[in-house]
């Protein structure tokens, strides 16, 4: 499966993308064809509910012919009723433009909403709410993956108790963004791939917000330097690799928040954190994924 929206993928273009397209006669037919799916490893973000000629379908994307032959044979010997099924190649041209024609404004916290940059004249502000304008590559997500939500509503909680501000893996600049929204004033975000700090780099443009963003691996990142707030979406292992460096980064009394962490790692990532000089604050736990908030003790 294409997992665009994954902690810890490396950033890539695929050079063909199959899609699978799967339409049911009913909302119950639907429901049993999602949890088929999801019972397979796919995850929410990777299924795509539409319509089609005014019946419920779900769009699936996958690299892998293979693995979605497999499921046109698994839905045939399940014979499931007024179930139909098509596939086709795409370009990563053609994904795109399929991709973006699903991608809606949605809420990424309690106060903010995330919108595409192509929607923006479609939008209307809600009088609760403000937004953050997003565009991204075939590689990156929307923003609104669970990781990304748990730490952006961290961000959103503690406004007002930050200035400075270190994201670790900034990816699209999502999360530097949100800081930026609630007053934080330095902002620094690190990344591994030129693509990122390309889609960060635009993506300031687009919201005249801007940060200082850097093409950096955390693995070889040095700096004297700490943070009222430190941010890193990443996977259990590098956090765990990496932790005593991360919160090196984070001023005595401050903040660090982590994502990234499947659930069946958050005690494996709690052990590795426990030996640390830091108190946790919060836990947040999705269907998959699960988020900390910490404070480094003074």
């Amino acid at each position: 499966m294409i997992n665009k929206f994954e902690p810890g993928i490396q950033e890539r273009i695929p050079k063909i993308v199959y899609q699978l397209h799967l339409q049911a006669d009913n909302s119950r037919a639907l429901g049993l064809i999602r949890a088929v799916l999801l019972n397979l490893g796919y995850r929410e973000g990777d299924l795509i509910v539409s319509l089609l000629k005014g019946k419920p379908a779900i769009e699936l994307f996958d690299e892998h012919q293979d693995r979605l032959k497999e499921i046109e044979k698994l839905f045939f010997r399940l014979g499931l009723a007024g179930v139909k099924i098509r596939k086709r190649r795409l370009t990563p041209k053609d994904w795109l433009t399929l991709w973006k024609s699903h991608w809606k404004p949605a809420p990424l916290t309690k106060r903010l909403d995330v919108v595409p940059v192509w929607y923006k004249d479609k939008y209307k502000v809600q009088s609760r709410t403000d937004f953050i304008l997003m565009d991204t590559l075939l590689s990156f997500g929307t923003g609104l993956h669970e990781t990304t939500r748990f730490m952006a509503q961290f961000i959103e909680d503690k406004r007002g108790k930050y200035k400075s501000f270190l994201d670790i893996g900034t990816g699209t600049g999502i999360l530097a963004l949100v800081a930026l929204k609630y007053g934080a004033l330095d902002v620094v975000g690190i990344d591994i791939g030129q693509l990122s700090v390309q889609a960060a780099l635009d993506n300031m443009k687009a919201n005249q917000l801007y940060f200082q963003v850097k093409k950096a691996d955390i693995k070889k990142y040095h700096s004297k330097r700490t943070y009222d707030l430190v941010a890193a979406n990443l996977i259990t292992e590098d956090l765990i690799e990496h932790g005593a460096k991360i919160i090196s980064f984070v001023k005595k009394g401050g903040l660090l928040a982590v994502s990234g962490i499947s659930l069946e790692n958050l005690n494996k990532l709690r052990e590795a954190f426990s030996n640390f000089p830091i108190k946790c604050l919060k836990i947040a736990k999705g269907r998959q994924w699960s988020g900390l908030l910490f404070q480094k003790m003074m």
